[in-house]
């Protein structure tokens, strides 16, 4: 296993030094820092639901910093950063960062290491350990996880981002073709943009990363390994983590022990509820503002016949009465309703036009050629539309104190 750790980490260390794909904001101006720091801080409040503050006084490490872009902001929430990196030029570029935007830039520390080497003398431990868009790229996700979950103190927390497994299922279709078609980097490139353009052309556009950058973190890099929720989920767990939060969400909205319950399901140890944000990761073309209201105009009967029978009887007391023929009626109604309530009918029919889309266009690489492959893309209906799946998810974990249960 070293061995192989080994080969592919020098393979990933030559892709991403030829070209880095974590530069969002070093290369432009002080604007576009500000407005990065501003999205994020948005993203870590309101989606990881850990403000800011939760930084301040902390102190980080972050495995595989990369260029110090996704760290800088959290250093100046007020977190202590060490950044681990065991590329040379994006480390080079994290310290230029640091320099320019850091509010206390004697406090941080950068490490050039691997994940797999690093292994300090006093063996410190961490409030936050931060790890995001890294581990798909080892050639062991499970055992690297393992690993950084061994800085962080009781009571810390480990925030950790990847690829997802079915979120990442379009990716791999995309590397497939290209695989098929090219053989060599600028190959690769050239595959991409013939068949892929659109899906460029919207990464672009969404952070300004330059497109080669783009193609080689998405079909050039030889080791994207995504784990599935489920894996993620049994890490924590062997690690004697507990997870607190995810982005997307991954739970359905089943949840109903009150606080007063004394025992308290991790829903989170139910893998078989990950399932249908899967299925919707796998297949997200368009954003949830476009897709879900086609899910709630099948609940619209369901929600208005709850909401008529629980308000009859709400704030019952001794000066209100109850007529029973009325109450039944509203009873009645909310269970007639329920043969109406077919939340999951668009993700199914979405499914069947996805499936037979991508078994179609499997054949058609093996089968055809370009020309044929870009004319078929054209015309799918989901197939590598929109966001083309969802490639990253981000869970945030923590450490039981030693009195905690």
């Amino acid at each position: 296993m070293n061995e192989k750790i080994k080969k592919v980490e020098a393979e990933t260390l030559r892709t991403f030094q030829e070209e880095i794909p974590s530069a969002y904001f070093s290369h432009l101006g002080e604007e576009d820092y500000k407005r990065y720091t501003k999205k994020a801080e948005y993203v870590y409040r309101d989606h990881f639901k850990f403000p800011p503050k939760m930084f301040d006084g902390a102190e980080l490490i972050d495995f595989g910093a990369g260029t110090g872009e996704n760290t800088i902001y959290l250093a100046n929430w007020g977190a202590t950063c060490t950044l681990v990196e065991m590329n040379d030029k994006a480390q080079k570029i994290s310290k230029d960062v640091f320099l320019k935007y850091a509010k206390n830039k004697e406090k941080h520390t950068f490490v050039c290491s691997s994940i797999f080497d690093y292994a300090p003398d006093d063996q410190k431990k961490y409030d936050i350990v931060h790890c995001r868009g890294v581990l798909s790229h080892t050639a062991d996700k499970e055992g690297a996880f393992k690993k950084i979950a061994t800085f962080l103190k009781p009571g810390g927390f480990l925030i950790f981002g990847d690829p997802s497994k079915a979120g990442g299922f379009q990716n791999m279709l995309q590397r497939f073709a290209v695989y098929h078609f090219a053989s060599t980097p600028d190959e690769m490139v050239d595959v991409c943009e013939t068949l892929f353009k659109e899906d460029i052309d919207r990464s672009e556009k969404a952070i300004p990363r330059t497109r080669r950058a783009i193609i080689f973190d998405r079909w050039v890099i030889q080791s994207q390994d995504d784990p599935s929720v489920s894996e993620v989920a049994c890490w924590v767990k062997e690690s004697g983590l507990r997870l607190y939060s995810c982005y997307p969400p991954v739970l359905m909205p089943l949840l109903g022990d009150s606080i007063h319950h004394g025992y308290k399901l991790d829903p989170y140890n139910l893998h078989e509820l990950f399932s249908i944000a899967e299925l919707t990761w796998m297949m997200q073309t368009d954003s949830d503002a476009e897709f879900l209201p086609a899910v709630t105009a099948q609940m619209g009967e369901f929600a208005a016949s709850l909401t008529e029978l629980t308000t009859y009887v709400a704030n019952f007391n001794m000066h209100r009465s109850l007529d029973a023929k009325q109450f039944t009626s509203l009873s009645r109604s909310l269970v007639a309703s329920t043969d109406k309530l077919t939340a999951f009918v668009p993700l199914r029919d979405k499914l069947s036009v996805f499936a037979h889309e991508a078994e179609e266009f499997v054949n058609l690489v093996k089968d055809g050629d370009l020309v044929s492959v870009r004319a078929f893309i054209e015309k799918t209906q989901y197939l590598f539309k929109g966001a083309c799946g969802v490639r990253h998810v981000d869970f945030i974990t923590y450490k039981p104190n030693l009195y905690e249960s």
